[in-house]
């Protein structure tokens, strides 16, 4: 064979042996064999091959309707991507008409003793579920799921909402060798299209037009093509907001419609027109004036109470031990207010727009407010599905409180984390409409205070953490229900090296109220003595090892949950015998703008050491590019708190050793 036919052999065998067949069914051996992904060895899983096909069918004396078909094959790397096996389709529904999943087919492949094994969904393993009045979940869970699996299945909806086109993901949290989308729409349908613009990642669109037929006649559509290869897994970072805002996703909007010898109708609209929308045609406006079902259980509540602060915390309080979540959310009332009374439990409007009724009622001025949860992500234009939750609003002596009485850990003005997502939207009775800020603007504290000294060997110390607003909150949501024994074993477990005695907490219950959590404890750890000299890192257990931010670049805006203030006080005795021979230097470091400071003060008297160590963030959100100077803020500062303090034995003619100045 010459050097000519060994090279034409050679790029045809290359060529067959990387090409890829995505046609349903045709899994591959090397495909199931493969043990990690070839771009990604951090992988969990990986959608080998992603089809989307989206279209308008026109249906005889009915009219056109929505078609979505999917077919997806995902390789499953280790137990971490089991997730992916299950797959659930949320489709929408309004009185009589709703969305259809059909057509569903689906497989399992495995190796076994080197043979390729397929195991087909059962029909019976899919499950339609009732979600609430407007939304259904099909889901079902391939069976025979392994490591090394590969999952195939299809899919189609069909939709009569000829304006509710889903989102086309471009991108997933893990990497997709290969996506194929079509979007074909007639020229009747006008539809905006939205890149989401906090996505680093850009996939291009190639639009076309082309001919289809409607009836006897010819008609246009617009096409839209994506089709890309080897997109990266959304990247996992700390202290980010929710990690799919910032996937690359394309968005759909009904803009106009434009029928054969019809006017042109302009949907277009602002979100003063959606907010109201939503407001009178989706039952809030009457479910925020319901009265006649609570007032006999409401009134001898507060009736004696003139103060509004006092009279709105009666209502609140009241709504959350009457009232259960039934973890359902949304900004339509599912049950009706009156009914979730009675049964005792609603969804999100349910019973926050009941709350804001009896808020109204009590002679205070309350609004509901529509909010977007994180999952839902942030609107990119005006939109009904740019909400897709309801909190209350309270106005007291010119401020504005938000309340959710589906947390029962939560105070007036504190939300929980689900319906803290930038802005919500208020509504007033006349229709008119503001953005309101969802975020905490106020700081909440954490304070700890140790009191240590050392006897026999070991270290013996009292512990103090006093926690306010959210902080109290999110201890109150993480230990809910638990009793003493619980919290003592939790905290025993947390610090393991520890031995943990006169453990007590208060006002656990008591909701707005500070937590305290405070006991005794005796530990051989968090000290080395070496000869005559003691080291120790003052923060003990509250030490921070470890950087969050340990990227060398960043492309995600950093979050922090909330305004926070952590401080930690350490007050040291000297034993006896001993003396000090260093301590860490104080140490002030501000970020710019007043945005966050840290501060180490040191200060010894006599056999006393004070240390305090403060963290205070005001600012919540950091643009990318402030992202080098805050890794570094929090480097300086891992590095201050893991600093020893050095004590020397004091030799016995009472001299001073002569040391180092510790490490």
């Amino acid at each position: 064979m010459n050097k000519l036919q060994f090279l034409i052999v050679f790029l045809l065998v290359g060529g067959m042996t990387h090409a890829q067949n995505y046609k349903f069914g045709k899994v591959s051996e090397e495909e199931v064999a493969e043990k990690e992904h070839p771009k990604d060895k951090n992988a969990d899983a990986a959608v080998l091959y992603k089809y989307e096909r989206v279209y308008y069918d026109y249906v005889p004396n009915t009219g056109f309707q929505l078609v979505k078909e999917v077919e997806e094959r995902i390789k499953i790397y280790n137990k971490d991507g089991f997730d992916w096996a299950t797959k659930e389709i949320k489709t929408f529904k309004d009185g009589t008409k709703k969305e259809d999943v059909s057509r569903i087919k689906g497989s399992t492949y495995n190796l076994e003793n080197g043979k390729m094994v397929e195991v087909k969904l059962d029909k019976d393993a899919v499950i339609d579920e009732e979600s609430n009045r407007f939304r259904n979940t099909t889901k079902f869970t391939m069976p025979a799921v392994k490591e090394g699996s590969v999952l195939e299945y299809k899919y189609t909806v069909f939709s009569p909402f000829i304006g509710n086109m889903d989102d086309t993901y471009l991108q997933y949290p893990v990497p997709i060798n290969k996506l194929y989308v079509t979007v074909s729409i007639p020229e009747f349908f006008i539809f905006g299209k939205y890149l989401n613009n906090k996505a680093p990642l850009y996939i291009p669109v190639k639009e076309g037009k082309e001919y289809f037929k409607f009836g006897n006649m010819d008609y246009l559509q617009n096409t839209y093509l994506i089709e890309e290869e080897n997109i990266p897994a959304l990247k996992e970072e700390s202290h980010v907001d929710y990690l799919r805002n910032y996937a690359a996703i394309l968005k759909w909007e009904l803009q106009m419609l434009k029928f054969p010898n019809q006017p042109l109708e302009n949907l277009s609209t602002t979100w003063e027109g959606v907010v109201k929308t939503i407001y009178n045609d989706h039952g809030i406006s009457r479910e925020v004036n319901r009265t006649g079902f609570f007032e006999e259980e409401l009134d001898p509540i507060i009736s004696k109470i003139s103060d509004p602060q006092k009279k709105a915390q009666a209502v609140f309080n009241f709504v959350k031990q009457k009232m259960g979540w039934n973890s359902y959310i949304g900004y339509n009332s599912d049950l009706g207010t009156k009914k979730a009374y009675k049964e005792g439990q609603g969804n999100t409007a349910d019973v926050n727009l009941m709350l804001t009724a009896m808020l109204k009622y009590a002679g205070l001025q309350s609004h509901p407010v529509l909010v977007s949860t994180p999952a839902n992500g942030i609107p990119l234009f005006p939109t009904r599905n740019g909400f897709n939750y309801v909190v209350s609003s309270v106005e007291i002596n010119g401020k504005l409180f938000l309340l959710d009485a589906t947390d029962p850990s939560a105070s007036i003005g504190e939300l929980p984390k689900r319906a803290r997502n930038w802005q919500g939207r208020l509504i007033r009775e006349d229709g008119s409409s503001d953005w309101v800020n969802l975020n905490p603007n106020y700081m909440s504290s954490k304070i700890t205070r140790f009191n240590l000294k050392f006897e026999d060997g070991q270290i013996v110390g009292k512990h103090f953490l006093t926690m306010d607003g959210l902080h109290a909150k999110n201890y109150r949501s993480s230990h809910a229900g638990e009793k003493a024994d619980d919290l003592l074993n939790a905290t025993a477990e947390a610090r393991n090296d520890c031995e943990i005695s006169e453990f007590d907490v208060k006002n656990l219950d008591a909701v707005g109220a500070e937590v305290t959590e405070n006991y005794s404890f005796t530990t051989y750890a968090g000290k080395e003595q070496i000869g005559d000299k003691i080291y120790f890192k003052p923060l003990m257990f509250e030490t921070m090892n470890e950087n969050p931010f340990k990227s060398e670049e960043r492309i995600y805006p950093i979050f922090f949950d909330f305004p926070s203030r952590n401080k930690k006080t350490i007050n040291i005795m000297v034993p006896e015998g001993f003396e000090v021979v260093s301590v860490p230097e104080s140490q002030i470091v501000k970020l710019k703008d007043n945005a966050g400071e840290f501060r180490y003060i040191v200060n010894k008297s006599g056999n006393f050491i004070r240390v305090e160590s403060e963290l205070s963030m005001a600012q919540t959100v950091f643009n990318p590019a402030d992202y080098e100077y805050l890794k570094k803020f929090y480097d300086n500062m891992i590095k201050k708190q893991n600093e020893t303090i050095v004590l020397g034995k004091i030799s016995e003619d009472g001299s001073k050793e002569r040391t180092d100045s510790g490490r």
